[in-house]
């Protein structure tokens, strides 16, 4: 495993000396972020969060909650509702940054995961922006279509009860999907879905599939490369391991 991922690594650092998608505006994501206590093994630590933003800003890029340009944009994602964002809130008020968070709504109260109150703490804030995650974070390529649909209609109105506000942006469980879900997602209002292959914002897959790129354990040197597009030439591969025709 370590062998593959210092390989990966190795390979998108060099990929960005060549790149041609320099300061192409893009989507990043991490699924929490720690100080002392830890809720999961896919939670960054605050001092490397903080450097990313640095970074992240240094090189001229402009933090928002939406990207409407193509070049020079960050959007930064959450995905699952852990409770350490809930923790650090400060943080990100301190550090003055939007954050879309997607929510897989039937985790919300459990441990280690925010409850309905805490998620509707931070809807209050402007910097918070509340999306589907699904309800049950089940592979939606791997399910029925009455599984998919119920997934999807059940996410969107528990978090639509709880924000009041409309729920049309989606990303999948595990990265994993297909022409059906994007089909039946689409006609329930989920007008935006976010996909687990990296690649540039506008360089969307099929219509309405954003791209995105990991991010939560990269250090200084790896997360640069994947600014400058290092991390594009994987999308292939992360085709073929997320998405069944």
């Amino acid at each position: 495993m370590w062998v593959s991922s210092a390989i990966r690594i190795a390979i998108v650092r060099f990929t960005s000396l060549f790149s041609a998608d320099e300061k192409r505006s893009k989507v990043i994501f991490y699924h929490d972020i720690h100080g002392d206590r830890r809720y999961t093994h896919m939670s960054t630590p605050v001092q490397l969060f903080e450097q990313h933003i640095k970074i992240i800003r240094e090189n001229s890029y402009e933090i928002v909650s939406e990207i409407t340009h193509p070049i020079g944009q960050i959007e930064i994602c959450f995905d699952d509702g852990f409770l350490g964002l809930y923790d650090n809130i400060e943080l990100i008020k301190k550090l003055n940054i939007p954050i879309h968070l997607f929510v897989v709504s039937s985790f919300l109260g459990k441990e280690t995961y925010m409850s309905q109150n805490q998620l509707l703490e931070l809807n209050d804030l402007e910097q918070i922006k509340i999306s589907s995650h699904t309800n049950n974070h089940k592979i939606l390529s791997q399910i029925s279509d009455e599984e998919l649909e119920n997934e999807l209609k059940t996410s969107k109105g528990i978090l639509e009860g709880i924000t009041a506000e409309k729920i049309d942006s989606l990303c999948y469980p595990e990265g994993k999907f297909n022409n059906r879900v994007i089909e039946i997602a689409a006609a329930l209002g989920y007008s935006k879905q976010y996909s687990s292959i990296p690649g540039s914002y506008l360089d969307a897959f099929g219509k309405n599939v954003k791209k995105r790129s990991l991010v939560q354990i990269a250090d200084e040197k790896e997360f640069k490369a994947i600014l400058k597009g290092g991390d594009h030439i994987l999308a292939f591969w992360y085709k073929l391991k997320h998405f069944r025709p």
